[in-house]
């Protein structure tokens, strides 16, 4: 039987605030934010039921758009306001360990930017040749990033 709760700290707990503050009823993207960073300052750790529901902008942006217009183009102000890219969403090493090269594949394949694959391997510590490459060169170089790592780990076990 899995575990009912989730320990969070550092930065997914940072990013279980945001969300959760930025997808609450009559909360301005100003005062989420404010809410966010004194939760960040005050609390080391949480521990959140599981599972987690899903927060994102995207899912928010849908059902304000559905609901009202005028809301939605004022969502749309405060969401350029918020944080962009979250280079810690979710783990590569944990992907590619447990779903495999394809299935890191698929989750790269969500993120379009250049610059927020080349972040996402740097916060998460997956090296990348040198050069220039394609937005395709970079998923695949992450995903030879991330299967070295579990390599590494696995020699280093044993």
């Amino acid at each position: 039987m899995g575990k009912a709760t989730r320990s969070l700290s550092g930065a997914s707990q940072k990013k279980y605030f945001r969300e959760l503050f930025h997808s609450a009823d009559g909360v301005s993207a100003e005062s989420a934010g404010v809410l966010g960073d004194i939760c960040e300052r005050e609390i080391s750790q949480v521990r959140v039921r599981l599972p987690i529901p899903e927060r994102g902008r995207k899912s928010r942006a849908a059902t304000t758009k559905a609901a009202d217009p005028v809301a939605a183009a004022a969502s749309a102000a405060s969401d350029s306001t918020q944080p962009g890219f979250d280079p810690f969403a979710f783990s590569v090493v944990v992907v590619v360990t447990k779903e495999g090269r394809e299935g890191l594949a698929r989750k790269l394949e969500a993120i379009a930017s250049a610059d927020d694959l080349r972040q996402l391997a740097k916060a998460q510590h997956v090296a990348l040749p040198d050069g220039s490459l394609t937005i395709d060169g970079l998923r695949a170089a992450i995903i030879e990033g991330a299967l070295q790592r579990v390599a590494n780990r696995k020699a280093a076990a044993s």
